[in-house]
């Protein structure tokens, strides 16, 4: 018996070991002034206009081959194709098109409240100035991340949650009240449905079409996304609900054939309802942990 313990607690000691020094294989021993520089540089490139720039890349040089990402409210991207159209090219389609209606806002400066970071990770609490282009209004929004870095500077993983969401997408709706002259939350709710469907199956009409087609035409658009799926709680912009189609819609033009079905009837995958509360909080996503070496038992 006392062999078979000392086994196990050997063996239980080498595979802690490997798993600590196939990590240190991987990542960088990074100062902490190089880690700030990295953050400060990312969080530079994903204010407009300077995401747009990012976006044209297709495959952002800051984001590395593999990324993988989280945020709260969505879902989880994975590779630097999608993580450049989720983190960059969502705001450059949301200011080009000036036709688009959403309750999405352009970020246009920031200010780090929190920072720390040790090895290659990094954690950033983060307060930006979004310009909410349909409302006419500027508002803050502050954002709480988890960044790991690899040794050529790029993002290997992040972990993003939008603090105050609820709190700010109620102020937001209040806004759209004043704009959209109505008076009472059943009222606003029924208008923006009615303009962000509009908006929605205006981008489908023109991007989504032939083997990418989702709606038969216009009037089913709008008749599905008004009367058949729900308006989304502040929590659901990555399950089947007219909210997660509003992100969804400015990444279309960048890719047809994979966003089409993420604002179409199926919700591709992104908007639908195949999450639950616990399988998210339980869901071990990442690869590396966000933790230094010296602090893995």
């Amino acid at each position: 018996m006392q062999v078979l313990r000392f086994l196990s607690l050997f063996l239980g000691i080498s595979s802690v070991a490997a798993r600590i020094s196939k990590r240190n294989a991987t990542t960088p021993n990074l100062n902490v002034q190089k880690l700030w520089d990295l953050q400060t540089n990312l969080l530079d490139n994903f204010l407009y206009p300077n995401s747009t720039v990012q976006a044209k890349e297709i495959n952002s040089t800051l984001l590395a081959s593999d990324i993988q990402g989280r945020v709260d409210i969505t879902r989880t991207f994975d590779g630097a194709e999608l993580n450049t159209e989720y983190l960059f090219g969502l705001f450059s389609n949301l200011a080009a098109n000036a036709n688009s209606f959403s309750l999405l806002g352009l970020p246009l400066s920031y200010e780090i409240i929190h920072f720390t970071a040790n090895e290659y990770i990094t954690a950033a609490n983060t307060r930006f100035m979004f310009n909410f282009t349909s409302l006419g209004i500027m508002l803050p929004v502050e954002i709480d991340g988890w960044f790991t870095w690899n040794e050529a500077g790029q993002v290997t993983q992040y972990d993003v949650t939008f603090k105050y969401w609820e709190w700010l997408l109620d102020t937001v709706v209040t806004a759209a009240a004043q704009l959209l002259n109505t008076t009472t939350a059943a009222a606003t709710q029924t208008a923006l449905t009615e303009g962000l469907a509009q908006s929605i199956c205006a981008t489908s009409t023109q991007y989504c079409n032939g083997t990418n087609l989702q709606y038969a035409n216009s009037t089913q658009c709008y008749e599905y996304l008004t009367e058949e799926v729900r308006f989304g709680e502040a929590y659901e912009l990555g399950r089947n609900t007219l909210l997660c189609r509003m992100v969804h819609q400015n990444m279309v033009p960048f890719r047809p054939e994979v966003h089409c079905p993420h604002i179409g009837p199926t919700g591709g995958g992104y908007c639908t309802d195949d999450t639950t509360y616990v399988g998210t909080v339980e869901n071990n996503y990442f690869n590396l942990p966000f933790m230094p070496s010296d602090l893995i038992s």
